[in-house]
């Protein structure tokens, strides 16, 4: 059957390209429908290019291509969709099977390997508003979504296309579905027809999704009332509004985590998911509303509103006690929006009742419960026997002995190597005093190897524990983590390893880290080698995971692995896909990591993560960069390092392999050519093979 293809796209000339090259081979009519994006689209020649005037939304961008398309099969997708090889050639056989008019069938939407996959990512596909179009099973689906669709062209415009009255983000196909089922409209999901969703998402990008989908549910209710009741609900949207610090508090625990490099979903990820999904969506709806004029008022919540603002009300006149007694009631109530709110004021309240212990306890809950609440965050930063010298830095009121620092930073794994040469420097400024670094439980063992003293591992992230750190005597609290002093960073324009330098007060005389993995370490670390009959500087390491939003595509790795025929270690996390041909190092200690890098001929991987580790080695290094971080810095890992180490090679993450590979081969030579110890030909090596990767893997799992 004769096909057209029709890509709506606007202002991401960047993928389009890609999703043009993997629809090439099917011989089809290939439209793309620009919607006014600032810079014009470009396309091969024989790519038909329909450009809109102005931006007019997705929905005018499909009929535009509709009415277009020379054929009346027609298939729409996102233009950050590329298909496998076999993805039209099975919804067109499905089609001509099926032989109906009214069929629209969805190819199968899973997130590109190559892509990495955050926590709201996982979400999504799991649990969330993408898991029907991933699922592995063919069948009638519920709605209709048009990112990776064929249709009959006839059939939609005869009743009337999409409804260009959506201006918003989404719903409109979820409408045209709605409209077009009367008329006979099946949906149906092919599992085997797979496209690739070239897209990272944080939880940040779903949050403006769900805003978007939610006004856009204000048209669809004007149209379809009993499909999102919910606009209807001007009580429900009303209270939802009084859970925006809990959906924040969701929000800011996201992003810590994805922060991490934390890649399954941890125990209770999917009920903050559910929160934030639940409340921005909600939350769009309500701002629909006012934007359109059919918010009148306002209308009373709960009776635990009630309450609430009563015990405000007397705890600002002073009525302590029944003030207590009211929020406590709160607490007791299942509104749950009101509960951190509630905490903070019992806080404040047993402070002034001169309990300031029990109401520092409130103060701590009331963080755990929502972490963007400035106040009691500054209620718990400046212990009464603690000067603030200036933001996060610390120093003991009164006379001060014998120093003792307390340096405080859990950040990302590159933020902890760059804290390395801080902690070096301030035992230089404090040569007597005791230093102790208060990090995260899963960097504790790879804080144990810097200049410290002593390591201690605190929960949850970002609450220091100033009464203990009273109690043990710190007269000095540094806490120069980027995240905790965001503005001053921002508007510092330093790379994170200065910007603590100087919230330190002290000059760095090397920048890069100093690293000794441990007698530990290097047991598990040959017992590794051992496994796999590898040995000392006859291997390469690479790693594909870190807190990069963009990476060098894994299919470039594999090809550099297959033609380099040097057995290469891959670090990655416990659930990463397995690069073939690599011999997988997943879920491993830090240190081990560390040793290893040092035990290899070359390292090579993205901008963060593990080559923050390799910087501390003097294996030979290669890092492809992110474009959005040097923009924000400006820098790359050579120019931070200022030349303490000099070995590392940085490629763009659109390198060719070819490129990647000549640099590696080189080094390699000239290493074995300078040691005639460790001197060796490529071609000596066992590479490894599925079988021997996929029972390693079982073994780890």
């Amino acid at each position: 059957m004769k096909l057209s293809i029709v890509i709506p796209t606007y202002n991401r000339n960047d993928v389009l390209g890609e999703c043009i090259r993997s629809l090439e081979p099917n011989n089809a009519e290939i439209i793309v429908v620009d919607d006014g994006s600032p810079v014009p689209v470009q396309a091969p020649s024989h790519v038909r290019i329909i450009r809109h005037d102005r931006n007019r939304g997705r929905a005018a961008a499909c009929n535009t291509g509709l009415r277009a398309a020379s054929n009346d099969l027609v298939l729409l997708i996102d233009d950050d969709i590329y298909a496998a090889p076999d993805m039209v050639a099975r919804l067109v056989d499905e089609f001509s099977f099926m032989n109906n008019p009214k069929l629209a069938l969805i190819g199968r939407v899973v997130w590109d390997p190559d892509v990495p996959s955050t926590l709201t990512m996982r979400w999504l596909e799991d649990f969330g508003p993408f898991h029907d179009i991933s699922e592995t099973y063919s069948g009638p689906v519920s709605n209709l979504s048009t990112g990776n669709t064929l249709l009959w062209k006839p059939f939609v415009l005869e009743h009337g296309g999409f409804d260009e009255g959506f201006t918003h983000y989404g719903l409109e196909d979820v409408e045209l579905g709605l409209r077009l089922k009367p008329q006979g409209l099946q949906v149906r999901l092919i599992a085997q027809a797979v496209g690739y969703h070239h897209k990272v998402m944080r939880v940040s990008d779903l949050v403006r999704r769900e805003v978007a989908e939610g006004q856009s549910a204000v048209y669809l209710y004007s149209k379809f009332p009993e499909y999102v009741p919910q606009v209807g609900d001007l009580d429900l949207l009303v209270r939802n509004g009084g859970k925006a610090q809990e959906a924040e508090a969701a929000v800011a625990e996201i992003e810590l985590l994805e922060d991490t490099d934390v890649h399954n979903l941890p125990v209770g990820a999917v009920e903050l998911f559910g929160t934030i999904y639940r409340h921005y969506f909600l939350a769009g709806m309500l701002k629909g509303l006012k934007e359109t004029g059919q918010v009148k008022h306002q209308r009373r919540s709960t009776h635990t509103l009630a309450f609430y603002n009563q015990a405000s009300h007397l705890e600002s006149i002073g009525e302590l006690d029944e003030a207590k007694r009211l929020f406590q009631l709160v607490l007791n109530r299942r509104d749950e929006e009101y509960w951190a709110g509630a905490e903070y004021h019992l806080g404040s309240i047993l402070t002034a009742l001169g309990q300031p212990q029990a109401g520092r306890e409130h103060f701590v809950e009331c963080l755990r419960l929502n972490q963007g609440h400035k106040k009691a965050r500054e209620a718990l930063k400046i212990p009464e026997l603690f000067t603030e010298v200036r933001p996060n830095v610390f120093e003991r009121k009164g006379e001060i002995g014998r120093p003792k620092i307390m340096f405080v930073l859990f950040g990302a794994l590159g933020d902890v190597i760059n804290g390395f040469p801080v902690v070096a420097a301030l035992r230089d400024k404090y040569p007597s005093s005791e230093i102790a670094w208060l990090t995260l439980p899963e960097y504790g063992p790879l804080v144990r190897a810097s200049f410290a003293d002593v390591v201690h591992e605190k929960t949850p992230r970002g609450i220091i524990p100033w009464n203990w750190i009273h109690a043990e005597g710190f007269t000095h609290v540094f806490y120069p983590e980027g995240n905790a002093n965001h503005d001053e960073w921002e508007q510092s324009g330093r790379h994170m390893i200065d910007f603590m330098a100087a919230k330190c007060g002290v000059d760095l005389e090397s920048h890069r880290a100093w690293l000794e993995p441990g007698p530990e370490a290097i047991f598990e670390a040959e017992k590794f080698l051992n496994d796999f009959g590898l040995s000392r500087k006859r291997f390469i390491t690479a790693s594909h995971v870190g807190v990069s939003s963009r990476y060098w595509p894994h299919p470039f790795m594999a090809r550099a692995i297959n033609e380099l025929e040097v057995p290469t270690v891959l670090f990655g996390a416990k659930d990463d896909p397995i690069i073939p041909g690599t011999i997988p190092c997943f879920g491993k200690s830090l240190l081990m990591v560390a040793a290893l890098i040092r035990w290899s001929t070359f390292y090579f991987g993205p901008d963060s993560g593990a080559s923050w580790i390799a910087t501390t080695t003097d294996t030979p290094m290669g890092v492809f960069m992110d474009p959005e971080r040097q923009r924000r810095f400006n820098v790359g890992f050579r120019d931070v390092l200022r030349n303490d180490k000099e070995d590392i090679q940085e490629w763009d993450i659109n390198t060719h392999p070819d490129a990647v590979i000549s640099h590696i081969k080189n080094s390699i030579s000239e290493l074995g050519c300078e040691n005639s110890d460790v001197g060796f030909s490529i071609h000596e090596f066992p590479i490894p093979n599925a079988d021997t990767t996929q029972s390693f893997m079982e073994e780890q799992l």
